[in-house]
This record gives structure tokens, C-alpha cells and sequence, in this order.
């Protein structure tokens, strides 16, 4: 099975006008892989054309299995208040997707706790701002593979590193409640090191995927449980859309 996970940075840098859903399918049309994971997807939103992005791309790749899970509801623009979270799949909003080639058996969400408001430095001048922190999700689907069933989530973390590994903690208790075997993947805003410990998982994939333009960090990861191993050598790719490069591995039992 290959897997793909790609922080989309909602299609940027498309424009939000009548062709956005013919190039969002052209971007992603000849990405190979039997199962992605998508962050920073945008359903419903003005500045990507009013699309729902994971149709688009699941479209694109032939992939009856499909699901986008909204960390918040509602626009990305306007007031900076606190969104609501969602779970609502038909709703506008802004989260993340699971596509499978293999059938889905079943599909599970899971709203993670964000940081509570607080103060941060302004960046190169005296003083503080306000800082809110979005809420973020787990989508999960057990998916059967051709070597048996094996459940998936998909997650983006928070920026501030303490609460990226509490939400992590979050997602694999959560994750462990399902059948076995266990991958987790995504933008998990940590490095390596740092996702092995608070999971107990194994790094499928090594390989720098942020920035894109001149890749420095491993932010993005796909982390197995016991009873899979990678199949083959990690890979990037870099795609027209989004400031990350697509990580992508082959994951077999073992």
C-alpha cells in the first residue's frame, strides 16, 4: 500500500475563480499512491473557488473512498474569533481528508483540544499580541487493504510544541480503540524524535518536506504500531500547490 500524506495549504497558490477545480485536479491528477492524507483543506471557502477539495482530488484520482473532516465550520475569513469546531461533513470549513483506493469500513472523527488564549511576542518589535490557537481534528477510517484491515488517521497539529504532543497523545489513545494494525499520519508541526516519543510509533519515512521552495525540516511523518514496517524507500514530491512537499512511502505487514 502507498501511502501519500501533503499539507495542501488549501491549493495556494490557486486563485479562487471558475477554473479552481480544473487545476486543483490537474495538480493532483498523476499523484500515485492508494491512500492520501491531506491537510489545510479548504470545503466551501471564497479564496479556493467555493470547491469542496477532497471531492476535487478524489475525482481526479479515480477514488470512490473519501472523506474531509472539519477542524472549524464556518469561513477562514473575517473577525478572528475562535471558530466552532465541526463534524459536520456537509458543512463549509476547513480540516483535513482521507481518499482510499481500498473500501473504508468504517469512518471516525475526533475533535483535539487547542491551547488556551494566551500572549506571544510581536515578531521584531517590543510587546505582546494575542494568540489563538485553531482547534484541530483527527479523521480516522479503517480501511481494507489487500493484506487486511489497518486503520489510518489523518491530523494537522498545533504550532506551539507542547500542545502539538498532547494532541498527538490524543490521537493514538484515540487511534488504539480501533483495529490494529495503526498507521498516523500528517503535519504534525514536530520533528522526528520528538513524534517517536509522544506516540511510541515507528517513522515510516524520512525526508525534509518544509519548506518546499528549500526543504530544511521533517514536519510532516508517517508513524506505524506494531505489525507494519515500510516497503521500499521514503520519497518527495513536489506538487504546484502548497509551501510543503508531499512525503510519500510504501507501508506492507511486518
Amino acid at each position: 500500500m502507498l501511502v501519500v500524506t501533503s499539507n495542501i495549504q488549501h491549493g495556494h497558490p490557486l486563485v479562487g475563480d471558475a477554473r479552481t477545480a480544473e487545476r486543483l485536479a490537474a495538480a493532483f491528477r498523476d499523484v500515485p499512491g492508494d491512500l492520501l492524507a491531506l491537510q489545510e483543506v479548504d470545503k466551501g471557502q471564497a479564496r479556493s473557488g467555493r470547491v469542496d477539495q477532497t471531492a476535487v482530488i478524489a475525482e481526479a484520482l479515480g477514488f470512490r473512498w473519501h472523506r474531509f473532516a472539519a477542524a472549524f465550520a464556518g469561513s477562514v475569513r473575517g473577525p478572528r474569533r475562535r471558530p466552532a469546531d465541526s463534524r459536520v461533513p456537509d458543512d463549509p470549513g476547513y480540516g483535513v481528508a482521507l481518499l482510499s483506493r481500498w473500501p473504508v469500513r468504517s469512518w471516525h472523527v475526533r475533535p483535539l483540544r487547542a491551547a488556551p488564549p494566551g500572549l506571544a511576542p510581536t515578531d521584531g518589535r517590543l510587546g505582546f499580541r494575542v494568540r489563538v490557537d485553531q482547534p484541530r481534528v483527527l479523521l480516522a477510517a479503517v480501511v481494507g487493504a489487500p493484506f487486511g484491515p489497518v486503520t489510518v488517521g489523518c491530523t494537522h497539529l498545533s504550532v506551539v510544541p507542547a500542545v502539538a504532543r498532547r494532541q498527538l497523545a490524543e490521537s493514538v489513545w484515540a487511534l488504539r480503540t480501533l483495529p490494529g494494525p495503526h498507521l498516523l499520519v500528517g503535519d504534525l508541526n514536530l520533528g522526528a524524535d520528538e513524534a517517536a516519543r509522544a506516540t511510541g510509533m515507528r517513522g515510516l519515512a524520512e525526508a525534509r518536506t518544509f519548506p518546499a521552495h528549500r526543504p530544511r525540516h521533517q514536519i510532516d511523518h508517517v508513524l506505524a504500531g506494531p505489525g507494519l514496517r515500510a516497503d521500499g524507500e521514503a520519497s518527495v514530491m513536489r506538487l504546484p500547490v502548497s509551501d510543503h512537499l508531499a512525503l510519500t512511502v510504501g507501508v506492507a505487514p511486518g
